[in-house]
């Protein structure tokens, strides 16, 4: 299970907002739901101004090591 999921959020207003987040996060903070976009800013929204929230796993790169005798 993927720990990071790409969140898009669309509002009432039909506004769409992206961001990355891990599920461990709150998905409410003081009554609002908040994002965490990509840049770094945090917006909060107001429930009622939400439509949808999807939640999208990021894939985990997997490295694989190369050992050399």
């Amino acid at each position: 299970m993927s720990e990071i999921y790409q969140i898009t959020l669309t509002t009432q207003t039909g506004e769409s907002f992206t961001g990355k987040m891990s599920r461990r996060q709150p998905e409410l903070v003081n009554g609002l739901v908040p994002l965490a976009t990509e840049t770094g800013e945090w917006l909060y929204f107001a429930p009622a101004d939400v439509k949808r929230v999807q939640f999208t796993p990021v894939a985990v790169e997997q490295t694989e090591e190369v050992t050399t005798e």
